[in-house]
């Protein structure tokens, strides 16, 4: 029994924190997330928070409801905190794989008891996708490890952590070993 509560409270565990009692006031969102015009695969996988300025002010979660007909809507839901009535700038972030991100362009105003979005209608954040060309494991640097991960790819190699996006380093629209050759060449010309 031990166990099982531990277990519950460690996947309880979120990345940022915020205490609705230090707050008088406060909001709902309900969102979804997307990269560009595709949702997110896997709402669980991302932690959204609120921010005022660089205080967290409300966490996400995701919640899952089955309508009268059958269908399953999967959305996100968080309570926006304050202790000004309304105007306050709301900021989001998202936590995924070790690393912390802004939402860019994604502002709201604070309004005590406001709503933005619905269940069935939930206000999309659009994820940026930032990448470098050529760096295709996303560490920041184009080197040797980056052309030797797009031959394996281009081998048919599956790969974790690998950004496909980045790997048309000579952007013809293929990722072959022309791409492998240029970011070589870049790597040992720079």
């Amino acid at each position: 029994m031990c166990l099982a509560l531990w277990a519950s409270a460690l996947s309880a565990q979120t990345h940022w924190s915020v205490n609705p009692h230090d707050y008088q006031y406060d909001m709902s969102v309900y969102y979804s997330l997307s990269n560009g015009e595709t949702p997110v695969g896997n709402l669980s996988d991302y932690e959204v928070a609120a921010f005022v300025g660089n205080v967290c002010r409300g966490v996400g979660k995701v919640e899952t409801q089955t309508g009268t007909n059958g269908t399953t809507l999967t959305y996100g839901f968080l309570k926006v905190y304050s202790n000004v009535a309304s105007g306050e700038t709301v900021t989001f972030k998202y936590y995924l794989n070790g690393q912390e991100k802004p939402i860019s362009g994604q502002v709201i105003s604070f309004v005590n008891l406001g709503l933005e979005g619905l269940p069935s209608n939930p206000h999309v954040f659009n994820l940026e996708v930032t990448y470098i060309l050529g760096d295709v494991n996303g560490d920041g640097e184009i080197d040797l490890t980056d052309a030797v991960m797009i031959f394996d790819y281009y081998m048919g190699e599956e790969m974790t952590g690998f950004i496909e996006a980045a790997a048309d380093f000579n952007s013809d629209g293929d990722i072959d070993l022309t791409d492998v050759v240029s970011v070589f060449d870049y790597y040992m010309n720079q």
